[in-house]
């Protein structure tokens, strides 16, 4: 009975070990946590300071192998290099680029025909690619209010048509019969 006693004594000696370990390396942990700049490459460093009423950030990096800069294109912005801002880039769009269209008949036998709710300044550009990828048409058309497109020398299929007018767009999946 001695031996159970010490078995139940240890483990309770234990229980507490955990626990004040578990509670220590909580406490450490919490408190390590801090959001700041840094630079993560071969060679460099961030530093901040301080000037009057102003902080400016200061970092280099050193063996960086490509270029480094921020892509904007259209909605789409892309970030290469080892450094990083700590802020997100949103692009908003105040004008509605899209056009407004129809097309019919979809499924097509042979002709699609394209008509517009509105008026367009611009020369159309058309341009149908097959579910690959592959530019099958592409073609210009004058500003109008409707127009055909010829798709019998096409294979059946599911098709996607894209239209530009100057910096407005259109598209639209077609069934090719």
């Amino acid at each position: 009975m001695v031996v159970g006693l010490k078995i139940e004594s240890n483990s309770n000696q234990m229980k507490q070990f955990y626990y004040f370990l578990f509670i220590g390396l909580l406490s450490v942990t919490v408190s390590a946590q801090n959001l700041q700049r840094s630079s993560l490459g071969s060679s460099g460093a961030s530093s901040k300071i301080s000037s009057s009423d102003n902080i400016y950030y200061v970092s280099q990096s050193v063996g960086q192998k490509s270029v480094i800069g921020t892509l904007i294109n259209g909605e789409n912005a892309i970030r290469q290099g080892f450094q990083q801002p700590p802020i997100q880039v949103e692009v908003y769009s105040e004008t509605n680029t899209d056009i407004q269209a129809v097309v019919f008949p979809n499924p097509v036998d042979a002709f699609i025909t394209i008509q517009f709710n509105e008026e367009l300044k611009n020369p159309i550009q058309v341009e149908i690619f097959d579910v690959l990828g592959k530019l099958m048409i592409n073609t210009s058309k004058n500003p109008t209010d409707s127009f055909k497109i010829n798709m019998t020398h096409l294979a059946t299929g599911t098709y996607f048509l894209n239209l530009s007018s100057g910096n407005r767009k259109f598209t639209a999946r077609l069934i090719k019969k």
